[in-house]
């Protein structure tokens, strides 16, 4: 299987830019800046855990 790094970034972005426009989760905006700097293998890991929630 093959994941497309960079639009997982993305698609994790918006997610959590979601949560805090639309849910006022503040901690979801500080979210989205550790994803922007965040190695490939933290995204996959981030993503996981966005699933599990």
């Amino acid at each position: 299987m093959t994941i497309d790094i960079e639009k997982l970034r993305e698609d994790l972005k918006e997610e959590c830019l979601g949560a805090f426009y639309g849910g006022g989760f503040g901690g979801a905006l500080m979210e989205s800046f550790d994803i922007e700097n965040a190695s490939p293998e933290e995204l996959v890991e981030m993503a996981g855990k966005m699933a599990l929630t």
